[in-house]
Order: structure tokens, then C-alpha cells, then sequence
């Protein structure tokens, strides 16, 4: 399927929604054409998002469409959502600050590109009879608040389940009837955007790569509640959990120890915290609006006792293809290598580093 012309437009919420917005769009498919042959979604964004037809993830990325010079190239990818797309089709967005308007460098400064998060998608539908039909984003677009309350690259992400508007992503979903306070949705309006800037891919997406369990769950000599994963990694942490509807679990990230606590210092001024309010069902959390280097983590406020089986460690990076390994008979030899090879890892996300 060769994809039809660009038409979308650089659409933002009319609010910022706590700079984590969901944007959705309903519609039917066309009549009369026969079954769906194709379905192809081209997506990017002002900051990061994540994309869903009719609720379901449409590709395994993450912090896509990644980091570039904005104001020269706007990278988009491309997803096949035949299997996704039925009678009635819901295209579901969330966005987040990422690069393009979170905190950058050791300045500390937000905002460098642009001070409004964006979409441009389109999604191209060929029918067996050779119909197109594009839908493509537009000022018909709805937007909304997600369960997102903060998120930063930096600092973390916080994230409120009792926020989480069940169905959001799904047709059906009745936006009018969160029509007042602060869960109200709202429309969209167009950004300047010149779509010459849109570009493919330039290397691999980011993805979830590995999933490594505990080592050990200690108490430091503070009587904090400590994690080790036994490897310094990038990502976060996820896991499902139950308790008492608002109590909040706070999850502090750092590389290294400091006289038995957790070694925050050469973060600097990075909070690198991720925040959970629970909504008193079960509730599952994955802050994937953010990343932190990290082998230790600090867990407070969680119901319970923490255990190596309450959470666990997501390693994200490019999805790189390895072509090689290496062992010898030397243990400190093998194990430099291996060092090498998570650097590698926890480097190469999105942007080489």
C-alpha cells in the first residue's frame, strides 16, 4: 500500500491538561468498498505519544517519535493497524512533554523547541476494491485528561489511577459526559506546522527490551525500603498493586548507594521520582513517560510488604540488533564486556549518547 498524500494537520488540546492530554477520533468506516485490505497509521508529535486504535497499543515503542532538531525534522513512524480498524474506529493519542518540553540539559530549562504539545497522524484505509479512505488529525479531534498528573524525563512521572478514564481509547466512549469539572474534555486547534519537515525514521524505535526481577529488597540503616536489581539499567519500574483508594506509593531512583542509603548526589538537581496514587481496585502502573538510570530504587508508602515478586525492572533503549558476543577465560575480562554492553544499552536511547 503505497500511502496516500499527507493531509493532517499539527493539532494541540485547547487544554494542557497537565502536559499528559489523551486526543481521540471516532468515525465508521466507508460503505460499499468490501472488507479492509490495509490499514496504515503514520504518527509523530511536539513531545512523545503513544498511539492506540480502538484501545489496543499499535506498535511495542515507546518515547516514540524520540529526540531531533524539531525545528528542522520531525520524525513520524509508521504502524500496520489492519487487524486494529473495524466498523467503528476510535484513533486514541497520549501525549507527553518528552524532549520537545520537558527539561533539558544541565541548565534546567523546559520548553526549549515549542510551549505547546502537538499531533500529526494519519491513518490511510484501502479497501478490496482500491477505495481510500484517510482520516487524518483535524480540528475535529476531541481531548482530554489522562491519569498523568506530572511527567518529565528528568524528575519523573506521576500518576493518579483514580484519573484514568476507562474506555477513552474505544468507540463508544461518551466524552460529553465528563463535561464538567476537571475531568471535563475539550476540543482542539491547529499549530503552525510545515509538513516539509516530516521525515522517516532514522534508526530503530525505542522499545521495552528486558525484564529484570529484584536481587534483593533490604532495609537501609534510615529504615528505608530499598531495591536492588543487581544491574544499572535504564527505564523504570512497573507492577500491579492494591490498596486503600489516594494512598500514594513514591519510588526513588539512583545508581549507586551512599553509606547504606539511596545515592542521590549526582543526579543533581533530577528528582528522578515516580509518583503513584492508587484508586482502591487493582490497579497496574508503568511510567512510560519518562526514564531513569538506576540498579537501586527506594519504595515508600506501599500497602503491604515489598518483596522481589511486587515489582520489576523494564529496560528500555533502540531496538538494536546484536551481531556478536564475547567470553573468555578471565571472569573480570567477561564481566568489562558486559559492563560495556549495558553502557551500550543505556546509551543508545533514541539519541546515541
Amino acid at each position: 500500500m503505497t500511502p496516500a498524500p499527507w493531509s493532517a494537520t499539527m493539532i494541540a488540546p485547547d487544554r494542557d491538561f497537565d502536559g499528559a492530554p489523551l486526543l481521540r477520533k471516532e468515525f465508521r468506516l466507508d460503505a460499499g468498498h468490501g472488507p479492509v485490505k490495509r490499514a496504515l497509521l503514520r504518527a509523530t508529535a511536539f513531545g512523545i505519544y503513544e498511539a492506540q486504535i480502538n484501545g489496543v497499543p499499535v506498535g511495542e515503542d515507546v518515547l516514540s517519535p524520540g529526540w531531533s532538531s524539531y525545528e528542522w525534522r520531525l520524525r513520524y513512524r509508521s504502524y500496520d493497524v489492519t487487524a486494529l480498524v473495524g466498523p467503528a474506529t476510535v484513533i486514541g493519542i497520549a501525549l507527553g512533554n518528552g524532549w520537545y518540553r520537558g527539561r533539558l540539559a544541565w541548565h534546567g530549562k523546559s520548553g526549549l523547541y515549542g510551549d505547546e504539545l502537538g499531533f500529526c497522524g494519519q491513518l490511510d484505509i484501502e479497501f478490496a476494491d482500491g477505495h481510500v479512505q484517510s482520516v487524518a488529525s483535524d480540528t475535529s479531534w476531541q481531548s482530554g485528561p489522562s491519569g498523568t498528573t506530572a511527567n518529565d524525563l528528568y524528575d519523573g512521572q506521576r500518576i493518579d489511577a483514580r484519573r484514568e478514564p476507562a474506555g477513552w481509547a474505544r468507540p463508544g466512549f461518551d466524552a460529553d459526559a465528563t463535561a464538567a469539572g476537571a475531568g471535563a474534555w475539550a476540543g482542539v486547534h491547529a499549530l503552525e506546522f510545515d509538513a516539509g519537515r516530516l521525515a522517516d525514521p532514522v534508526g530503530p524505535p525505542v522499545v521495552r527490551n528486558e525484564v529484570i526481577k529484584p536481587v534483593e529488597v533490604f532495609t537501609s540503616p534510615a529504615g528505608k525500603t530499598l531495591v536492588d536489581f543487581g544491574q544499572n539499567l535504564v527505564g523504570w519500574l512497573r507492577f500491579t498493586v492494591r490498596g486503600d483508594a489516594g494512598t500514594t506509593i513514591t519510588v526513588r531512583h539512583a545508581e549507586v548507594l551512599e553509606d547504606g542509603e539511596l545515592g542521590t548526589r549526582p543526579l543533581r538537581s533530577a528528582a528522578a521520582t515516580d509518583t503513584f496514587i492508587l484508586s482502591g481496585a487493582k490497579d497496574f502502573f508503568e511510567p512510560s513517560k519518562t526514564f531513569h538510570g538506576f540498579r537501586y530504587a527506594e519504595v515508600s508508602g506501599w500497602p503491604g510488604e515489598v518483596t522481589a515478586e511486587s515489582l520489576e525492572a523494564v529496560a528500555v533503549h533502540s531496538e538494536l540488533e546484536r551481531t556478536g558476543s564475547f567470553e573468555c577465560s578471565n571472569p573480570l575480562v567477561n564481566q568489562l564486556h558486559r559492563n560495556i554492553v549495558w553502557g551500550l544499552k543505556g546509551n543508545f536511547l533514541d539519541l546515541p549518547t
